[in-house]
């Protein structure tokens, strides 16, 4: 083959890929695939959506055959148990000039796609990120949280604001993830395994990945009107859930920053003093004032402290 035939092979064909990577929440990746079908995109821009299986079983194959869609809809076979190589497997698949990840439990809002495209393209940004609300089996959230707030993410920005993840002060939002994005393909994705898959059975490779952007001078920015509604189930809605989530994903936040860290042993001990601040302040308010946000808190210290299993949390 010649130069000119492999650059063109090479080249994004169509629009945008929506990327599902999924495991076995087979009821909650019907819906996703529905709501990522009902998307209001403008005719002029070709999608399509890959669904990367990472399941050993493949027990997406007939959720995914069961849709009779106009739009493109592919299944892949996507590694076992890992979600960075799910993810890695997913952008391979994808041939989209722009990539967009929704999780498995989520249902983007109609508009979700062409807002990020929108905004990606107005602002030039390498990455855009939206809010995510809940909704919860039941019909409300769980009493210590009445209004939902843990499982929420919204950074109220204006549209287009620039989010960076890296800066400590002022304050800054910081918890990037992939349960929300679009990225521009030329400018985030590059190697066969962008998403470290040492982090693919513990999480965090999303995070990793996002921050070594930033590290690289890629651009991030709030999308305003790129929503999506996560779907909370029962077991999710304990106290005791929640305080593992946090526990743990505290921890996986200290170990990424340490991944991307020139200077580990001071970037170490910047995270543990965090931590000890954190649990004499919050230890002290739980002891005056027995809230659950103040025992979150502590268990968000004792993840950067190490207390906490590097592991996926069963759902």
């Amino acid at each position: 083959m010649t130069e000119a035939g492999e650059r063109a092979l090479s080249q994004p064909a169509i629009d945008i890929s929506i990327v599902v990577p999924c495991y076995d929440r087979l009821n909650l990746l019907t819906r996703t695939i529905q709501a990522c079908l009902s998307q209001q995109v403008d005719a002029a821009i070709s999608w399509e959506i890959v669904v990367a299986d990472n399941h050993p079983d493949r027990l997406a194959a007939p959720v995914v055959s069961a849709f009779d869609s106009t739009i493109p809809l592919r299944h892949i076979a996507a590694g076992d148990r890992n979600i960075a190589e799910a993810r890695n497997l997913g952008v391979k698949a994808a041939r989209g000039a722009f990539i967009a990840f929704v999780d498995d439990d989520e249902a983007p809002e109609p508009g979700w796609l062409m807002a990020h495209y929108r905004c990606l393209a107005r602002t030039g940004a390498d990455a855009s990120f939206g809010a995510i609300s809940p909704i919860f089996e039941g019909g409300s959230p769980p009493g210590w949280d009445p209004q939902g707030r843990y499982y929420s993410t919204d950074f109220g920005l204006p549209d287009g604001t620039t989010i960076e993840p890296l800066k400590w002060f002022p304050p800054r939002p910081r918890g990037v993830s992939t349960a929300n994005v679009m990225l521009k393909r030329s400018s985030c994705f590059s190697g066969d395994k962008p998403f470290d898959e040492d982090f693919g059975r513990t999480g965090g490779e999303d995070t990793l990945l996002l921050l070594r952007l930033a590290q690289a001078g890629r651009r991030f920015v709030w999308c305003v009107g790129a929503e999506v509604v996560e779907f909370n189930e029962a077991g999710r809605q304990s106290f005791r859930y929640m305080c593992r989530r946090v526990q743990r994903s505290s921890r996986h936040s200290a170990e990424v920053r340490m991944a991307i860290s020139s200077h580990k042993l001071l970037t170490r001990m910047s995270v543990y003093f965090i931590a000890l601040s954190q649990l004499s302040v919050f230890g002290t308010l739980w002891a005056l004032r027995r809230k659950p946000a103040y025992v979150l808190q502590i268990c968000k210290a004792l993840g950067k402290l190490g207390f906490a299993r590097f592991e996926f949390i069963p759902e």
